[in-house]
């Protein structure tokens, strides 16, 4: 009786360890990528709002200078500008998105925002653009329908 008494209380049997620990990792491997999607998502989400924040800049510019800026440090950001993931300037090393200024022939035509390090792997929306007139864009395998990143 005393040795049932102990068996009782010695708590997890070796077993019992290995079934926790193998569906610990069934639920990781399968909740991993719907995590790294929503980082991915909330991402491309900082770089819409940046460009919006650059084009409201830039027809800031406009309405005081009559004429629109041909780099982004007229308006009051760095060149090169580079945000992290929330949003934020950030160095080219911690940087997911690169900001420029599409320039062609001297005018300014809108804004561009080009994925850099683990961003760059985002295949589906990859380089979002929007012009100055307000078209949406993007460069990836859903530039057909650009609304799906937007």
């Amino acid at each position: 009786m005393k040795r049932e008494d102990a068996r009782e209380q010695s708590g997890f049997s070796l077993l019992e360890m290995m079934v926790a620990l193998v569906v610990a990792g069934i639920l990781f491997f399968v909740a991993l990528p719907a995590y790294q999607y929503a980082v991915v998502k909330s991402t491309r989400a900082a770089a819409r709002a940046t460009l919006l924040e650059v084009i409201a800049r830039q027809e800031q510019y406009f309405v005081n200078h009559k004429r629109y800026a041909v780099d982004l440090t007229a308006p009051g950001l760095s060149e090169p500008y580079h945000i992290d993931e929330r949003g934020g300037a950030a160095t080219p090393a911690n940087a997911s998105y690169r900001i420029r200024l599409e320039i062609t022939e001297g005018e300014y035509g809108g804004a561009r925002a080009e994925p850099l390090n683990r961003q760059a792997g985002d295949h589906g929306c990859m380089v979002f653009s929007l012009s100055r007139l307000g078209v949406r864009a993007v460069s990836g395998a859903l530039s057909a329908s650009p609304g799906e990143c937007w």
